[in-house]
């Protein structure tokens, strides 16, 4: 029940990206690639997640990574 839904999700993703391309473009290219890193991780993040047989927690997967890059007390 859940995956067409994701998939419905992600085909409307892929149209406001399309449609945004312009926009995209015409940007500075710093808020260029940023965009860009954010749409990538996002969709590796959705994909990571539909692929998996377990439930998976993006704040748990966060929080570990955060532990992990910042210096921390």
């Amino acid at each position: 029940m859940i995956k067409p839904l994701m998939f419905t999700y992600l085909a409307m993703v892929i149209i406001v990206i399309i449609m945004d391309f312009k926009h995209l473009k015409q940007a500075a290219a710093i808020n260029r690639w940023l965009s860009y890193v954010v749409i990538a991780g996002s969709t590796g993040i959705w994909f990571y997640v539909t692929h998996l047989s377990k439930t998976f927690f993006i704040t748990v997967w966060l929080t570990h990574w955060i532990q992990r890059n910042l210096p921390l007390p």
